[in-house]
């Protein structure tokens, strides 16, 4: 069964403190520049999904995130499309990350 969720940056960061994978679709420039400080990150270009998608584990939990929720939405729709079910969006992406005081590297 698709489980789709939408996560708080709160929800998240407990979520990732206990191992779910955090995929960063933000393109690499904006990554260089800030990035989510988890344990379990993946960085990995919406505009490279097509032809790295396989990197991302489908038997568990994984929160997609991106600057503010719109590519990791449409991330979410591809991955869907390839057949993974349980994935979360973070909402707001790193914007409302940062804005809770969660840590960035």
């Amino acid at each position: 069964m698709t489980e789709i969720q939408h996560v708080t940056p709160k929800e998240a960061w407990e979520l990732t403190q206990q191992g779910t994978l955090l995929v960063d679709v933000r393109e690499t420039d904006e990554v260089s520049q800030k990035r989510y400080d988890t344990s379990r990150y993946l960085h990995l270009a919406l505009s490279t999904l097509p032809e790295n998608f396989s990197q991302i584990p489908t038997n568990e939990k994984v929160i997609i995130g991106c600057r503010s929720g719109v590519r990791s939405q449409k991330a979410i729709d591809f991955l869907l499309s390839q057949g993974y079910t349980h994935l979360a969006n973070l909402e707001g992406g790193i914007l409302a990350w940062e804005e809770a005081g969660l840590p960035i590297i």
